[in-house]
């Protein structure tokens, strides 16, 4: 499904520490540290960040992913929408397969043909980006790429 996935860092020592900072403490500023490669975002369509359920962007009181966007001005489509789930880092590989798919898109376009690049945090088990392409998979699409700012 995924043509392509881009990471930034490695998820580990320094990386993982100031993502943790990042998401975890809100230390804004972090986020200067994810540069996104305007070369690569140039070459899509459309860029669509992972969702943030609402309940929890309102106890971290920011979207880390949008934030980062935004601070880069990187202009994106916000489609999706998910449920609340229990926090991944907590569950196994195994667990997490097993959980339904809580996205759904919320806004619909035209997506035939087009090239979309996907956009989170941290690529681990790839869950929640394989997810999130399910859900593009039946549209047509050209190509389904992803970009994270660390695999871990």
């Amino acid at each position: 499904m995924i043509n392509q996935l881009y990471t930034i860092y490695d998820y580990q020592g320094l990386a993982k520490d100031l993502i943790q900072q990042y998401k975890l403490v809100g230390d804004v500023a972090i986020a200067q540290i994810f540069q996104l490669p305007r070369s690569i975002m140039k070459q899509y369509d459309y860029v669509i960040p992972a969702p943030i359920h609402p309940n929890k962007l309102a106890k971290r009181t920011f979207d880390h992913v949008t934030f980062v966007l935004d601070s880069q001005n990187i202009k994106y489509t916000q489609i999706f929408e998910t449920e609340e789930r229990l926090k991944q880092s907590d569950l196994s590989k195994r667990a997490r397969a097993l959980q339904h798919n809580p996205f759904k898109i919320k806004r619909d376009l035209e997506l035939e043909n087009k090239k979309i690049l996907l956009v989170d945090d941290i690529y681990t088990t790839g869950l929640t980006i394989h997810r999130l392409a399910e859900l593009l998979i039946v549209r047509k699409i050209r190509k389904i790429d992803a970009l994270t700012f660390a695999r871990g």
